[in-house]
């Protein structure tokens, strides 16, 4: 597939995997990369998302919604991944549902976003076994943990220092923080570098674009001329 593909996958629900595809694929779609996002979730959030855009200034990426494909999904995936350069599938949250174990089969980068407290650490190691085991039939496939709505404290730090020692899975530098303006986009079927550019938010987005598109050996592009930003966001 010409399409670079970033599998965004966790069982542990709440753990911001549509916060995270939206907002990366939308920062991306906003620097000029055509950018797709493929929703398999039943709950069609990211579909839902892209909708609340007005016509005039949508979403910056395309997004479809294959859910009901299941694990076939791929095989719609290679008809539509010339037309991009970046492909991102939004998994379910389910690590024994077909889907996941799918993408991760084709996929050139998994996140794994996790919340610092320790459920969410015990859950991603089923996690971490799938991504582990994809390795075997996809020797390309590199993965990494994501720390999302990250906040501070003692707990915080002892999370994530657990989620560094891990020897298997890596964890990216980049951080997306627990911040209103990353709900809010959601509001304008937008992206928080949309919304408010120089916002701490938009420069955590920016940041993890950055170190996406760094794996993936990917040149950046100049950023794309989008519309008025809509308002401020903490």
């Amino acid at each position: 597939m010409p399409a670079q593909l970033v599998a965004v996958f966790n069982q542990k629900g709440g753990c911001a995997k549509t916060m995270t595809t939206m907002q990366l694929a939308g920062t991306l779609g906003m620097r000029g990369f055509k950018v797709l996002v493929v929703d398999m979730d039943r709950q069609g959030t990211s579909m839902i998302w892209s909708a609340q855009a007005e016509a005039d200034d949508p979403f910056p990426a395309e997004v479809v919604s294959l859910a009901p494909l299941r694990e076939k999904m791929i095989g719609e995936l290679a008809k539509r991944a010339p037309l991009y350069d970046l492909v991102f599938i939004d998994c379910p949250p389910a690590i024994d549902s077909p889907i996941p174990w799918a993408a991760l089969n084709v996929a050139d980068l998994a996140l794994i976003p996790v919340v610092p407290v320790m459920d969410n650490v015990w859950a991603s190691r089923e996690a971490k076994e799938l991504a582990l085991k994809a390795r075997q039939e996809n020797p390309a496939l590199r993965a990494y943990y994501l720390a999302s709505m990250v906040r501070r404290g003692r707990l915080f730090d002892l999370c994530l220092q657990e989620l560094r020692n891990d020897a298997d899975i890596p964890m990216l530098e980049s951080y997306l923080s627990l911040r209103n303006a990353f709900a809010e986009s959601q509001l304008y079927g937008a992206v928080v570098g949309s919304i408010a550019k120089k916002s701490p938010a938009a420069l955590e987005a920016d940041a993890l674009a950055d170190e996406v598109l760094a794996l993936l050996a990917i040149k950046p592009k100049k950023p794309a001329v989008r519309a008025a930003q809509r308002g401020k966001s903490k």
